[in-house]
């Protein structure tokens, strides 16, 4: 089976339908009281607004100047090197959603040492040092923010 697709149209495309989605959501989730030019609301604002318009420049490129691209999917596909590196990419994906689920479940910190081994497993890494300033880091932001700055944290 024979797939054609320009994927600069593709995630131009779903880019800025998701940053749509949350410049209509920043009013409900960061609720503020103050009169001021510059409020909590100012800075998500200015980053979903950049997603947005550097979305619509790639779904352009995407429409007047990036040629599509084909697959031929067949059996060979799926042992391909080109599939196997889609999957991890995949793969990386998942383990960030399951981050994002796990920060509200459990806290902060076991969520964040998970994701930390996580990553470090998912890309080989073998010396043990490597984990340890790796934790010592998610070790240190909670430090910072939790005790030193009294953020609150998932």
């Amino acid at each position: 089976m024979k797939i054609k697709y320009n994927s600069d149209i593709i995630s131009g495309g779903l880019f800025a339908i998701l940053a749509a989605v949350i410049w209509l959501l920043i009013p409900s989730q960061i609720q503020t009281m103050e009169t001021t030019a510059v409020t909590a609301q100012t800075i998500p604002r200015i980053v979903i607004g950049g997603m947005f318009i550097f979305s619509l420049v790639l779904l352009l490129q995407g429409l007047f100047m990036t040629p599509k691209k084909s697959v031929y999917i067949d059996k060979a596909f799926f042992q391909s090197e080109k599939f196997k590196k889609e999957m991890k990419s995949i793969l990386f994906a998942a383990i960030l959603i399951v981050f994002c689920f796990l920060i509200s479940t459990i806290g902060f910190i076991i969520s964040s040492l998970l994701l930390v081994v996580a990553i470090l497993v998912f890309y080989g890494a073998r010396k043990w040092y490597y984990y340890a300033i790796s934790m010592s880091t998610v070790a240190l932001v909670y430090f910072i923010f939790k005790i030193v700055l009294s953020v609150n944290l998932p």
